[in-house]
């Protein structure tokens, strides 16, 4: 990407994360702002445990694993012909027959398979990490469906579980060796892994690299392991959660998928980008395929980006991480946090996405 060895920094965006750091959203905030794949702006602000935050430092970013692994992962396979998008799931999966028989990849894409948001599956899934993964169709298989497939959305983990299960049959390797070989090698995401209970390219990688995250509800610092429980039962590596990168890797995959989007891409077709990016179709939905779109009063994106024609995609992540694509104005906003909030407590990372977005805006003058 061009401009990367550069360290520009825009004095709007530093003062709100220097402000977010000063309020105490989170001991360790970094952003990355990437226009027409050049560097607008580079922010550390924090620490890493006792050390001063570093580009290097590898922060958790929870739910962007539904973007930057699962779903590009399930884009690349689709643009070549390997996944056929509105085929059931059953047919990777045979457990998901009954009411489950009508579920599509589709719906796993776009949240509305009517599988429900979450649920504490790590408490039935066996310790060992290969018997876990066995059992995993059939307790998802078992999970009562909250709403037929395809007639509502429903932010769902439980979802993009089946679908990174899915992708593993398909593939026939495991979700972290495939995503490395067709989405984070071909972009040079050097910094960005999922990071396996045992072994793995992650492993050489020790505690001090990573920014711990705090379990708020529990009092307990992670360091190196995935903050979801059902991920790490699973052994670190899930469809909807288990990834670690930088805020530069983050935006590099943003500005991957604006290629894509522009038609100037050998990584993803413009096609298979487009059918990825549009909303999806199921009623009062404002998700894509893997991404979401702006949505409410206040959106994640603020209230001045990803006004155009094109509109935004992105995603957010439970760690007080995001990644919103301005679409017609070509940017890439990439913005990790080890904020984790308790559950139903997100009105403060809500409130600083918005502002982080605006200022983006303001210093660009959108």
């Amino acid at each position: 990407m061009a401009g990367l060895a550069a360290t520009p920094s825009l004095p709007q965006v530093r003062a709100v994360l220097e402000d977010g750091l000063r309020q105490g959203l989170a001991p360790a905030l970094s952003a990355v702002v990437l226009r027409h794949g050049a560097l607008l702006h580079e922010g550390l602000h924090g620490r890493a445990g006792e050390d001063p935050l570093q580009s290097g430092h590898l922060f958790d970013v929870a739910s962007l694993t539904k973007v930057m692994a699962t779903g590009t992962l399930a884009a690349r396979l689709a643009d070549a012909g390997l996944l056929p998008i509105d085929a059931p799931v059953s047919r990777w999966l045979p457990a998901f027959g009954g009411k489950k028989a009508p579920i599509t990849v589709r719906h796993l894409l776009s949240h509305s398979s009517g599988l429900p948001a979450w649920q504490p599956l790590h408490e039935r899934l066996p310790a060992d990490r290969t018997r876990a993964q066995a059992a995993l169709e059939g307790l998802l298989a078992a999970v009562p469906l909250e709403a037929a497939p395809g007639a509502r959305p429903q932010y769902s983990d439980l979802g993009f579980l089946a679908l990174g299960l899915l992708l593993e049959r398909l593939g026939g390797a495991t979700l972290d060796r495939l995503c490395e070989e067709r989405v984070l090698l071909p972009l040079s995401l050097t910094r960005t892994f999922f990071r396996p209970a045992q072994g793995g390219a992650a492993s050489r990688h020790g505690p001090s690299s990573f920014v711990p995250t705090v379990v708020r509800a529990r009092g307990e610092e992670r360091r190196g392991e995935v903050h979801d429980d059902n991920a790490r039962a699973l052994g670190g590596v899930a469809g909807h959660a288990g990834l670690f990168s930088t805020a530069r890797d983050v935006a590099v995959l943003g500005e991957a998928w604006l290629l894509a989007l522009a038609g100037r891409s050998s990584f993803l077709t413009a096609q298979t980008a487009s059918a990825f990016a549009a909303r999806d179709k199921t009623p009062r939905s404002h998700r894509a395929l893997a991404w979401d779109r702006p949505s409410g009063d206040a959106p994640a994106i603020g209230s001045r980006l990803g006004m155009g024609d094109r509109g935004a995609i992105g995603h957010l992540g439970f760690t007080g991480c995001s990644l919103w694509l301005d679409l017609d104005a070509g940017l890439s906003c990439a913005l990790l946090t080890s904020h984790c909030p308790a559950v139903g407590h997100t009105e403060h990372i809500q409130a600083f996405r918005r502002r982080f977005h605006d200022a983006v805006a303001e210093a660009l003058g959108i």
